[in-house]
């Protein structure tokens, strides 16, 4: 079966929060092939959807007409994949769209790229020390609670998902990209996006970082913030996502921070 042209199939923009998702999807939707439909949060519920289902299957057999029907995983996510597209080619009102879910489109792109596997995604990435720290001073300055070493294993987890996702995904279909570069020379990163999703080039208007430290914290130096950690803190993450930190190049294997 022939794939859809470059001008119907979906862009997902993955990464955790504070990684430049918004800036890249902001940036996208500024072309006028695309929509950019903002966060839709309906992917990890779909997944967890999706095993219970083959719970069903698998073990319900006495009591469930899926088995013997012929119904398995991959009918039951096709149905699940219709329908998500559905809903959100109606909030594009019909044109090519950009969604982009900070986490759980990076927590959840195996499954995320079973339901689609013909559309383009778009992997940002940063220093997951710096992610977290801007993350915990969000939640702070929002008064909401914040579990440091859970953070540190859910940015380990996002970053051991796009390892995973670049083995089994041709490189045509999905592209990766370092906030930090963003920082350094976002022009030069957005004309390879615009290749990367066959859409004309064009020069985006960037949208200044989010950035949750106050003016008083100093300069918009967006690649130190970790810094001011406890020795404590910097053994936890150490702990939770040094190797991760390492295998994306953050790091050398042998430095001690």
């Amino acid at each position: 079966m022939n794939e859809p042209p470059a001008a119907r199939a979906p862009i997902f923009v993955c990464g955790m929060g504070r990684s430049g998702t918004t800036w890249i999807s902001r940036a996208l939707g500024q072309s006028p092939e695309l929509t950019y439909i903002q966060e839709a949060w309906l992917v990890r519920k779909l997944d967890e959807l999706a095993a219970w289902f083959e719970t069903l299957h698998d073990e319900w057999t006495g009591f469930t007409p899926w088995r013997h029907s012929g119904i398995d995983r991959s009918v039951f996510v096709d149905s699940l994949a219709r329908c998500y597209r559905e809903l959100l080619d109606r909030a594009a009102q019909g044109n090519r769209f950009v969604e982009k879910t900070p986490e759980w489109n990076a927590l959840h792109l195996g499954f995320l790229q079973e339901m689609f596997p013909d559309a383009y995604y778009v992997l940002v990435y940063r220093d997951g020390r710096n992610s977290v720290a801007s993350q915990e001073v969000k939640n702070h300055n929002e008064r909401k609670s914040f579990d440091f070493a859970t953070a540190c294993r859910r940015w380990a987890g996002a970053m051991d998902a796009f390892s995973a996702s670049r083995k089994r995904r041709p490189e045509r279909r999905l592209t990766l990209i370092r906030y930090e570069d963003l920082i350094e020379d976002f022009d030069a990163s957005f004309r390879e996006l615009c290749a990367f999703a066959e859409i004309e080039p064009f020069h985006a208007v960037p949208h200044r970082p989010n950035s949750s430290f106050a003016e008083a914290d100093g300069p918009a130096d967006f690649n130190n913030r970790w810094q001011a950690w406890s020795p404590e803190k910097r053994r936890t993450f150490k702990q939770d996502a040094g190797r991760q930190l390492v295998e994306w190049g953050y790091v050398p294997s042998n430095d001690v921070w």
